[in-house]
């Protein structure tokens, strides 16, 4: 939609998330605002917290600044849009203790827009989405998290053994699974999953591939599990996870056969796909191995180097369906340009978040 042709304000929430997506504080907003008009005196902080909280509204030339600054469209600005936080139990993230607060606000914000431009990308196209038909299973007293993993299995006709691909088990139950760099390992996923839609998960590139596997298959946890009340979310879905991609009743066996040593491991990684740490810690849970021996083994472990990258890593999985989505999407506008725009934004910011799985189709 041409610049000139939008009505209406921006948006109060979706000025902030355009902002927090960038990593921008307030004051860095109004000094590239200040910029890009060419405006003496500058642009303040406090005119932008006024506009942020809604006491001041930007519209016309007013609205294109913003935009042009934010790397989205004014029509995309000027939206009605429904943004997620934490506590509303549909946003999730797996991250490291030390991970700063403002690392969580920019990915929060980046995948409430990435769900938006998705959801303009695929009403502007003709694939047809996967309908997201799976009802979580509560968890807590008799049923556990294991339970659901097992029934998850059991519903997709999983064969017995290691998962081929955790992606196309995401995307078999329609999600939007979306590969990215997030800039490091602070955090290794985040998953978006509003009432009545298809969940997002945003995966970390910058993590190994065993590392992508069992994230993914923790995320799944969040969406496949309704947890009680007084269970932690996080180590249910760690609980989920591990079953999913290494069944108690599969793995133990193979656990058992042999002394846990780490060549032992490793040769049980390039059969599990998952993580000498995380089999390590499978056979902890499961009563194959003392406590005593799990930490004896995790020291022997981080001294060959193992905490930072193992050995024999495995092969990268791909996604499907939204670059499925956003090809069709293209052809569709008639260009990669006239397709970001339709999403909301510019074509080098749409590039940035889909991550290098899409860079052939937004080059095409």
């Amino acid at each position: 939609m041409d610049a000139h042709l939008v009505t209406g304000d921006g948006n109060p929430d979706l000025l902030v998330a355009a902002r927090e997506a960038l990593g921008w504080t307030q004051k860095r907003l109004a000094e590239e605002l200040t910029r890009l008009s060419g405006v003496n005196p500058e642009i303040s902080q406090g005119y932008v917290s006024r506009v942020e909280k809604g006491l001041l509204s930007v519209s016309g030339d007013r609205l294109d600044l913003f935009s042009a600054a934010l790397d989205v469209t004014p029509d995309f600005l000027a939206g009605e849009a429904k943004l997620w936080s934490l506590g509303e139990g549909c946003l999730y993230h797996r991250n490291r203790a030390s991970t700063k607060a403002s690392t969580l606000r920019r990915l929060h914000a980046q995948v409430n827009l990435l769900r938006l431009f998705l959801r303009r990308l695929a009403a502007s196209s003709t694939v047809t989405l996967r309908e997201f038909t799976l009802a979580p299973m509560p968890v807590g007293g008799l049923d556990g998290p294991e339970d659901a993993a097992r029934a998850l299995r059991r519903e997709l006709e999983l064969p017995d053994g290691p998962i081929d691909s955790v992606t196309e088990v995401a995307e078999r139950v329609g999600a939007l699974v979306v590969p990215m760099s997030l800039g490091g390992r602070e955090v290794d996923a985040t998953s978006l999953h509003p009432p009545g839609e298809a969940p997002v998960l945003v995966i970390n590139t910058d993590a190994p591939t065993d590392r992508q596997r069992f994230t993914q298959a923790h995320e799944l946890g969040h969406i496949a599990c309704s947890p009680a009340l007084d269970m932690d979310a996080e180590e249910m879905a760690q609980a989920f996870a591990s079953e999913l991609l290494a069944p108690a009743s599969q793995v133990r066996p193979e656990l058992l056969a042999a002394p846990i040593t780490p060549a032992r491991l490793l040769q049980l990684k390039a059969r599990w796909q998952i993580s000498a740490a995380a089999l390590l810690r499978r056979a902890l849970d499961l009563g194959v191995i003392t406590d005593s021996r799990y930490r004896s083994l995790n020291t022997q472990m981080s001294a060959l180097g193992w905490k930072k990258a193992e050995p024999e890593p495995l092969a990268s999985e791909s996604a499907t369906a939204v670059p499925a989505l956003v090809k069709a999407a293209v052809d569709a506008a008639g260009g990669v340009d006239r397709a970001a725009a339709i999403a909301g934004t510019t074509t080098s910011k749409l590039r940035d978040m889909l991550g290098d799985e899409l860079l052939g189709v937004l080059n095409d």
